[in-house]
Formats: C-alpha cells, sequence, structure tokens
C-alpha cells in the first residue's frame, strides 16, 4: 500500500511554507522591519525539517500504524530541540537589533508549522491509507 500523490506532503508543506513566507513578509513590512537572509533561512530549515518528518511519519502510517505513534513523538521532539539549539545560535551570533526580531518571528513560524504538522498527520491518521 502507498500514501499515493493525492497525499503527497510536498505540495501541501511548500504551499504553507509560501504562504508562511508571505505572513513573514507582510508582518515585518507593518513593524518597519527590514527583511534579511534569515527569516529566509527560517522558512527553508522549518519547510525543509517538516517535508523530511512528514515523509518519514507518513510511511509509517501504511507499514505500521503503531509505530506511527513513537515516529509522531520522536519528530516532535527532534524538531524542537534542533530549533532550540538553532534560536539559540541566532541569538548568541546575530546583533541584537537583528537576533530579537528574528528569534520571535522564529518561534511564531515554529508553532505555525506545528500546528500545520499536527493537524495533518492527525487528519491522515483518520483515514485509511488507500491500496
Amino acid at each position: 500500500m502507498t500514501l499515493g500523490r493525492d497525499r503527497s506532503p510536498v505540495a501541501a508543506v511548500l504551499l504553507f511554507t509560501l504562504a508562511c513566507g508571505g505572513a513573514t513578509g507582510l508582518l515585518l513590512w507593518l513593524t518597519g522591519t527590514p527583511w534579511h537572509w534569515g527569516y529566509a533561512a527560517v522558512l527553508v530549515y522549518l519547510g525543509g525539517i517538516t517535508l523530511l518528518l512528514h515523509r518519514w511519519q507518513e510511511r509509517a502510517l501504511v507499514e505500521d500504524p503503531k509505530g506511527f505513534v513513537r515516529r509522531f513523538m520522536t519528530g516532535l521532539t527532534l524538531k524542537m530541540f534542533v530549533s532550540i539549539v538553532a534560536v539559540a545560535v541566532v541569538l548568541l551570533t546575530l546583533p541584537r537589533d537583528r537576533a530579537v526580531p528574528l528569534a520571535l518571528a522564529f518561534a511564531l513560524l515554529y508553532l505555525a508549522f506545528l500546528g500545520f504538522s499536527t493537524g495533518r498527520l492527525v487528519n491522515l491518521s483518520r483515514r485509511p491509507p488507500r491500496p
């Protein structure tokens, strides 16, 4: 059994990442905060890790439904710890006037991607996979 093209996480994650990029750009524009490479890096990081985790986790829905819960929790934990390290690096390496807005944006985007991931995976786990 496979999840099929209609359930592939690629399009959903890319669209969500683009929407978050647009919302981030709009929020930065409204607050008068300049856009710099760090915001794009955050979007690429969160979009990339979300895509990798979804591909890994969604495979378990078909192969091992009971193992899916383990993969889901492992993915949440892994993403959280790597993200904490990333925010610490940002706060320690960038000047304060750039680091604080970037860290706040990172935290908000992390929560947005967390909600997206949880919602998508819960929705997929409630529907049986097609052969």
